[in-house]
């Protein structure tokens, strides 16, 4: 029987509020932290990127890259594309991030003229509590179901990830991460 992609909208932006509310997205601080949703996937993608070398971009640099001259693995440009954010969003979270200390620039062992944007050992941190937080609390939210549950909910989730065209692998790696 052939689904109605009516319902199925409607499926899935049900799915959507339920998980949102389940795991508190909405609230203004992800994990009662000092940082939103969108800065803490900052913080994670920065430390993901940290040993990327850096992206050809075939001598056109973003707008961000130009503007710091920096690279972080892929241009920041990129990342703001990746993570879908204005770039000059972008550019205040990273200037609210070097401002508290957990991020530096660094000359580029490779290239003297380019400038590398990483994680401080403060930022390092910030990031580890806010990983430990979240899988605190998804650990506890999975804590009531059987190892066949678990197996079960574990399968839907990478059949979903599958079925809409994302990347197991990425997820597998940032699992633990946030």
């Amino acid at each position: 029987m052939p689904v109605e992609r009516n319902a199925l909208v409607g499926d899935i932006r049900r799915f959507n509020r339920f998980y949102t509310g389940l795991i508190g997205l909405l609230d203004e601080t992800l994990t009662h932290s000092a940082y939103t949703l969108t800065e803490a996937r900052v913080l994670f993608e920065l430390d993901r990127r940290s040993g990327a070398p850096a992206a050809d971009t075939g001598g056109t640099a973003g707008f961000l890259a130009r503007m710091f001259h920096l690279d972080i693995g892929p241009a920041a440009s990129e990342m703001a594309r990746e993570l879908r954010l204005e770039p000059t969003y972008l550019t205040r979270i990273l200037r609210k991030f070097a401002a508290a200390g957990l991020t530096e620039m660094r000359a580029d062992p490779n290239d003297r003229h380019r400038r590398r944007l990483s994680l401080t050992a403060r930022g390092n941190r910030a990031l580890a509590r806010l990983q430990m937080t979240a899988n605190q609390d998804l650990a506890r939210l999975t804590a009531g179901l059987a190892d066949d549950e678990a197996q079960q909910l574990s399968d839907a989730l990478k059949r979903v990830t599958r079925l809409l065209g994302g990347d197991m692998g990425e997820t597998a790696t940032s699992g633990n991460r946030q």
